[in-house]
Parts: structure tokens; sequence; C-alpha cells
């Protein structure tokens, strides 16, 4: 670095270099948006991810970046305290590392920048093996079972519109398996009463994953009933309320004014207006379990549920690829890995075990009690780590 570049440096000033920085991160944002096609929801970690970085190096120049900073970031994330006043996890430091890394290798090949950030530098921004391997580690979901989506959804007795409304929710997203962001934006074109089959196509304003049009037709489930609900809601808003093929599918709780306009309530009704967030709808899944006196599932565990159901039938590899492409997935390794066969409880584990035939025909039988089994996967998942 010549002696007049490190005296124009040393000479900005605190307002340049923030400058400076946030103008680089909205051409990174821009990258990752036009570039590699993610979503603002996606690029909002990555600008978390970043402000982190920021916060621990007192929102220097990026230029300043190297492999001694990258180590002391790292140390520094290891010891940082949670909302809860724990030390932050290791899944959540992998994730914010990993993308801290991807901007600065970014940066690294971009003009005021490459000759000051070294790529094997940036290479020091990774947790070591055992880490990340901890970090990427399967984690148990919490699924409800079908007994206990069921009793969710009867316990709603019909006496509101917004009675209706819910019934009709909570039995869509288990019967299409569909994602909350796009179930709230859903015109009433989306489905076709015909087929019973729903379009959830981005041009017509349904905020799927990745802007991608997905056909979903609806699953065909034990739970009729579930069905029978959604259809009655959405023949009542057709024909008994009007709503035209532009209005929300699932629309948003009339308020009004209360007593001298310093607050509102509801009206038990539904108006034509779009939710602005999945907020609501979230709040209604946590209202109708809690009213069963059941744990929240939030309303993407209805996805899981739905791969568990199917799992328990003999699918042909056309049928598990239909099942994918329904819920949206390209690969139906998604499907049945990390939805399905990728998280088998230990319980069924041991039980397929159990069922393995052998080569002459019979049943494996095990000489071993379930707690020496569950000591057997202990070690070898120990000795895996190690």
């Amino acid at each position: 670095m010549s002696q007049s570049q490190q005296t124009n440096k040393s000479t900005k000033t605190k307002e340049e270099i923030r400058y400076e920085n946030e103008l680089v991160k909205r051409q990174y944002f821009d990258y990752l948006k036009e570039s590699r096609g993610y979503s603002q929801n996606s690029i909002i970690t990555y600008e978390g991810s970043i402000l982190q970085w920021q916060d621990f190096s007192k929102d220097v120049d990026f230029r300043a970046f190297n492999k001694k900073r990258a180590v002391e970031f790292k140390d520094w994330l290891a010891t940082r305290k949670g909302k809860r006043g724990d030390t932050l996890s290791v899944s959540f430091q992998y994730q914010t590392i990993r993308k801290v890394n991807d901007f600065f290798f970014w940066l690294s090949r971009q003009d005021g920048y490459r000759q000051h950030i070294q790529e094997m530098d940036v290479e020091f921004l990774k947790l070591g093996k055992k880490e990340s391997r901890q970090a990427l580690q399967s984690k148990r979901r919490r699924v409800p079972s079908m007994e206990v989506v069921k009793k969710t959804i009867e316990g709603i007795e019909p006496n509101t519109e917004i009675d209706k409304r819910d019934k009709a929710l909570l039995s869509f997203a288990l019967i299409t398996g569909a994602r909350i962001s796009a179930i709230i934006s859903l015109p009433m074109s989306s489905f076709d009463p015909h087929d019973m089959v729903v379009d959830q196509d981005p041009s017509n304003g349904v905020k799927t994953k990745f802007a991608k049009r997905i056909t979903t037709a609806l699953f065909p489930i034990d739970y009729k009933e579930a069905q029978q609900y959604f259809i009655e809601w959405y023949e009542y808003l057709k024909n008994e309320r009007g709503f035209n093929d532009d209005d929300p599918l699932f629309p948003a709780t009339k308020v009004e004014n209360g007593k001298e306009n310093i607050s509102y309530y509801s009206t038990g009704e539904v108006e034509p207006v779009y939710w602005s967030s999945s907020s609501p709808a979230r709040k209604i899944f946590e209202k109708r379990f809690k009213a069963v006196d059941e744990p929240y599932f939030h309303p993407h565990s209805f996805r899981h549920l739905l791969v568990k159901e199917f799992m328990k039938k003999p699918l042909t590899e056309e049928q598990k690829k239909a099942i994918s492409q329904n819920l949206g997935h390209e690969n139906v390794v998604t499907t049945f890995g990390s939805y399905g066969y990728g998280h088998i409880d230990e319980s069924r584990q041991i039980e397929l075990l159990r069922e393995i035939e052998t080569a002459g025909g019979g049943n494996v039988r095990y000489n071993m009690t379930e707690g020496q089994i569950h000591e057997l996967i202990r070690k070898a998942v120990n000795k895996q780590d190690g």
C-alpha cells in the first residue's frame, strides 16, 4: 500500500467509513437478490450476520479485515450472550460465520477491496470440523400427531365467520401443506373447485419460496372432514359473501372502533382484506391449539406431518415425486430426507431394525432389551462425533 493510500485511509472520518460500509452492503444485498435469487427474508438473515461483525469490530472499515480479526470474531461470537443470558448456540454461530464468510469472500473480488482483503484470510472464517458437525446435525422437530390436529380442528365451533375461517385455515394447511406465507396471500381465483387444485402463482401475488409457481392438489388424507371444512368456507365466501376472484381466500378479521375511538374490537366477521404479515395467522394456530389444551405447533409442522403420514404407506417412486412436487420441492430427497426418512424417531428406528428380514426370509430377533439398543445407538453416535 502506498503512503498516499495510507494517508487517505487514515484521514477518513467515522461517518465516511460508515457510509462506505453501508453502501457496499447495499450492493451485496442487491447481488444476493438479483444474482442468487434470494428472498427478502433470506437477505435479512445475511444483514443480521454482517451486523454481528460490525458490532464486534466497532464498525471499522471492511477493508481492515484480516485473518487475525477473523479468529478474534469467532472467539467473540462464542462468548457472546443471547437474549436469555446464555451463550449463542453452535448452530447460530455456524450460520453467522458462514454468512460473514460469504460476504467477505464477495468483497475480496470487488474493486476497491480486492487489494485489501485476501481470500486466504477469509478461509479463517470457519468453525472447526467438530463444531460444524455439531451445528449441522439433525435436530428433533416437534410435529403434531394427526389425532392432535383433528382434535384442534374439531374443537373449533363454527359460531362466527372468524370461527369458520379459522377452522378452514387449519384444515387447508393440513390438506395442502402450503407454507403460511403463501396461504395468507392466496386469492379466491387460486383455487379450482372442479379439479380440487390450488395454483400458488407469484404473478397473482402469492408469496411462495423463491417466487416459484407451485401447483398443489389437495392431499388425499384419511381425515376427509378437513377438505369438507375448507370447501364449505370457499363456497360461503363466494356465494354468501360475494367475494370476487381477487379477494383473499383467508381474509383478515374485521375490526371497528370501540368506545370514543380509543380501542378496537373484533366484530366476529371478516373483510376482503389481506393480512399484511403471517403473524395473525400464526396466532390463530396458537390460539386454537391452546383452546383444546394442546401445545402450540407452528403452521410449518403440518408439512412434516403430511410427509410422516405418507411415509406409512407403500409408495412408488413416482408417487413420492408427486408428493414432493405438491409441496413445492424440486428434489424428492428434500421431502423424504429433510422432512421424512432423514428424521426417524429412535422408537421407530428400533422398530424398523426389528422388522429387517434376513436373507432366509425370517425376521431378525434381538436378544437385547430396548434400553440396550438405545445404548448401542448412543455409542455409535459418540464414536462418529469423535
